[in-house]
């Protein structure tokens, strides 16, 4: 797992220069008390093997699941629709942001299958963040 988290974080720090942090996700926006130890916008990346199958005693095929959250520090912004368009326009950058981060991510692997998109959601905050969590899939065989 150590290789696919630094390939993905290599990728992003190449493909997304805006991103200021990128980190294991160990619960840095649920558990802070004034501000999470994170600088934005970041990503958060969670791996966890959902499925290993052994191919001899020495090799395993094992099937990944990786969450990306882009998090996002952005002040209340105008979506609706009396809003002027170059508002709304504004406001909605927020998606192209994490339109980039997926495209970035989307049918690319390094050493593991080309990852695949099977969710994406926008997280419900009560401290402002915006939080967006796109779910990969991806295999890759595992020796030992």
């Amino acid at each position: 797992m150590e290789e696919i988290y630094t390939a993905i974080m290599a990728r992003l720090k190449k493909m997304i220069p805006e991103l200021r942090w990128i980190d294991i996700d160990e619960g840095q926006l649920e558990y802070y008390k004034e501000r999470p130890a994170i600088t934005f916008p970041c990503v958060l990346i969670d791996i966890e093997l959902v499925k290993c199958t052994g191919l001899h005693e020495n090799a395993q095929i094992c099937e990944a699941n990786v969450g990306i959250r882009v998090v996002q520090n952005l002040p209340a912004s105008r979506t609706n629709s009396v809003a002027t368009a170059s508002v709304r326009d504004t406001a909605l950058d927020r998606y192209r942001f994490v339109e980039g981060v997926f495209l970035s991510l989307q049918s690319w692997g390094n050493g593991f299958n080309p990852l695949s998109r099977q969710s994406q959601k926008k997280e419900k905050r009560e401290d402002g963040l915006f939080v967006c969590r796109i779910d990969f899939q991806t295999q890759f065989k595992q020796t030992f």
